[in-house]
């Protein structure tokens, strides 16, 4: 793996004084370990649930979970749903990204106090994993911060379908 690094935690003692800097390299200490454990371990694609149909000419997605190719665990917690693709589109592929969104919790604080993660839904004329190596039964990740396709929808005379030739990534 080309993309590890040095991993650096902090040492607490008595009477130490702490800053936001010091909490803020704490997290980031277990946050880059469990990406990396997911990456090494896991690969990317869909961990459970993400199965997409066509209801009512609306792209349905069911909840669920994946990994992406960073390592980010992508946590969709109730249903999806989205509009249509453009007609002007022969194909689209579904996608989830992971987000992070900032939060100001009380009216009074300046700065945001909460960092919420996020799984958003969009469509794409592109597949994400398309240049993404597969060995032994398990999706590579790449370690890059992307999408991850999760469906590809084609265009019929009668609308939208789910193109279930299309396989997406799974985690095993």
């Amino acid at each position: 793996m080309s993309d590890l690094k040095r991993f650096e935690r902090q040492r607490f003692f008595p009477g130490r004084l702490l800053t936001a800097g010091d909490f803020a390299l704490e997290q980031d200490y277990f946050r880059g370990k469990q990406k990396l454990h997911n990456r090494a371990l896991h690969g990317f694609g869909i961990v459970s649930g993400l199965n997409v149909t066509i209801e009512s000419g609306k792209v349905v997605v069911a909840a669920g979970m994946a990994l992406d190719c960073e390592g980010n665990e992508l946590v969709l917690g109730t249903t999806g749903i989205l509009s249509a693709p453009p007609a002007s589109l022969p194909a689209a592929y579904v996608n989830l990204h992971f987000v992070e969104q900032e939060i100001v919790e009380t009216a009074t604080a300046n700065e945001a106090t909460i960092i919420r993660e996020a799984a958003v839904l969009d469509f794409a004329r592109q597949n994400f994993n398309s240049r993404h190596r597969h060995l032994g039964g398990r999706w590579l990740a790449c370690g890059n911060c992307h999408a991850l396709t999760i469906a590809r929808l084609r265009r019929s005379a009668g609308g939208w379908r789910v193109d279930r030739r299309y396989r997406s990534p799974r985690v095993k």
